[in-house]
């Protein structure tokens, strides 16, 4: 796609709005952008096309709420780049779930005491790991939050119980961003 720039033009300046059947001019960044006007279709839209739709609408409630709080946005905003704005990275936070990338249970040998290292991304800002172990028979063993480590990366969970029987039981993990998104993974232990 080539696009054509054009610097310090009077004539184009702050335009936005349609320019006759073909051409329309946004803002964008600080720039104007000239697009070919967007064919609306008259199909019905699917069920994932409205699941998405709902999600978007709910995303700008979020960022709308989330700009409304002066230290929330100010928080947003120095993550902002690129032309965006608190509210842009407020949307792209809600709109992406957070990420469990690793687990570190090379060690782990059921007693109490134990570091479980987890290492979870997002877009913006993981805002809690919680950690729950399952015994082999399917009970809970044990849950809490993890702490975010000094390297400020990863999270460390220190087990409060001592597992009798390590092997086949299951280690729960659940990462949240602030907007609440929630990533689960779960792991049996070998």
């Amino acid at each position: 796609m080539r696009m054509a720039h054009v610097k310090n033009n009077i004539v184009t300046e702050g335009l936005s709005g349609k320019l006759g059947n073909n051409i329309v001019f946004r803002q964008w960044g600080g720039k104007t952008v000239v697009a070919v006007k967007p064919t609306p279709t008259n199909r019905e839209p699917t069920e994932q096309q409205k699941a998405h739709h709902q999600r978007f609408r709910r995303g700008t409630r979020y960022a709308k709420q989330a700009i409304q709080d002066p230290s929330t946005k100010a928080a947003y905003q120095q993550s902002a780049r690129g032309g965006q704005s608190a509210f842009n990275v407020a949307m792209a936070d809600f709109m992406n779930p957070p990420a469990i990338t690793a687990l570190d249970l090379d060690t782990y040998t059921g007693t109490k005491g134990h570091a479980i290292t987890i290492m979870a991304e997002d877009d913006y800002l993981v805002a809690d790991v919680q950690v729950a172990i399952y015994s082999t028979a399917g009970n809970l063993l044990e849950q809490g939050p993890a702490e975010l480590d000094s390297n400020g990366v990863d999270w460390v969970y220190v087990t409060q119980r001592a597992n009798g029987q390590p092997k086949g039981s299951k280690l729960l993990v659940q990462a949240t961003d602030l907007p609440g998104n929630t990533t689960t993974q779960e792991v049996l232990l070998a």
